[in-house]
């Protein structure tokens, strides 16, 4: 593990002690970036839910609005008068153990297995292997999911928010506001044919973001990267093509719903092992590390 430290972009070492308390600025950068970016994806996105233009445009419209979060980070970091290209630069650290990319890959569909395992067991559900993605098409969505459909908004999520979030608050709590806000987000799509929210149980979902949102911000803090988290989100999408009792039992409430609360026992564990305050073996990033 790393050691307790946090880096700056240069790679100096501070602690704690060399902080400062940053009062309330961390509620008004999370506000101007929250309001940037539902005003900007939900802007998108009406159009869809109140039908205003054509079935045809239902890909590109939910694409263009991903880069919501992205687009309240720039905006953001433009008002407050931040550097974006020191921002950039210090969220891309990639020399970083090999075992964090293979970890943020693998856990998803991991989670995804065991909870369709759960889920069998438990409910007496029907496996349905024939529908099981092929692995390079696993792959092959990863890789477009890194760039759109989901790895894109990490950018603005733990990239932005989580690190803004924790200049005051413990990193559990700001993976907590992260999460909802998350969530809250992602509501209109529950609207829209054809989006991956579309017939899913919102309750399971939304107990299964906030419980992801706490892994993702300890491979964040663990890591000072974003494309660990970013990586992970690039992989679960895709990965939901391994749950066992086929994409419809996944689906239902009993089928998310395990897979949510097995999630949630993850991020439970996490918070036990580590802790609230820093959720990694090293101090959590703040933004005014990133700058």
């Amino acid at each position: 593990m790393d050691s307790g430290t946090g880096y700056g972009t240069e790679g100096v070492v501070t602690t704690e002690v060399d902080r400062e308390s940053p009062g309330s600025s961390h509620w008004y950068t999370f506000g101007i970036f929250v309001a940037s970016t539902l005003s900007y994806s939900w802007g998108l996105w009406a159009l869809l839910v109140f039908g205003f233009v054509p079935a045809s445009a239902t890909t590109p419209l939910i694409i263009l609005g991903g880069f919501g979060p992205l687009v309240g980070a720039l905006v953001t970091l433009r008002l407050t008068g931040s550097s974006i290209r020191a921002w950039f630069r210090a969220n891309l650290r990639y020399r970083i153990p090999l075992r964090w990319y293979a970890l943020a890959i693998a856990l998803p569909p991991l989670l995804i297995v065991s909870s369709s395992l759960i889920y069998v067991a438990v409910f007496d559900a029907s496996y349905a292997l024939d529908e099981l993605t092929a692995f390079w098409m696993f792959l092959l969505g990863v890789a477009l999911t890194f760039f759109v459909g989901g790895g894109n908004e990490e950018l603005g999520w733990r990239g932005f928010a989580q690190p803004a979030l924790q200049e005051g608050l413990s990193a559990f709590s700001a993976s907590l506001l992260v999460g909802l806000v998350w969530f809250v987000w992602h509501v209109p799509l529950f609207f829209v044919s054809g989006s991956s929210q579309a017939g899913v149980p919102m309750v399971p979902y939304a107990i299964g973001v906030l419980a992801t949102g706490v892994v993702l911000a300890w491979l964040y803090n663990a890591t000072g990267s974003i494309l660990i988290p970013w990586l992970y989100h690039a992989s679960l999408n895709p990965a939901a093509g391994y749950f066992l009792a086929g994409v419809d039992g996944l689906k239902t409430t009993p089928g998310y719903g395990t897979y949510a609360l097995l999630v949630a026992v993850v991020a439970v564990a996490l918070l036990v092992h580590y802790g609230p305050t820093d959720l990694a073996a090293r101090a959590r990033v703040r933004l005014s590390d990133l700058s």
